[in-house]
């Protein structure tokens, strides 16, 4: 079983916000990371996600169809 998340989705969408607003105007990705307090393979992996999403919106969930009907 994965342990929680220490951050919620607002503290991370906050933290991906910071992040893309300082890459903006140049700073080094392992300063920004030391700044923002967060390590820099979770916050590459959150800015990636968030690029995704953005590009290909995640799909709402479906019930599966009855293929009996």
């Amino acid at each position: 079983m994965p342990r929680p998340s220490r951050y919620s989705p607002a503290e991370k969408a906050a933290i991906v916000a910071a992040a893309r607003s300082r890459i903006r105007l140049g700073e080094n990705f392992g300063e920004i990371a030391q700044r923002l307090g967060v390590n820099q393979p979770s916050l590459r992996g959150w800015l990636r996600e968030s690029t995704l999403d953005m590009l290909y919106p995640p799909l709402p969930p479906c019930m599966p169809r009855n293929r009996s009907a």
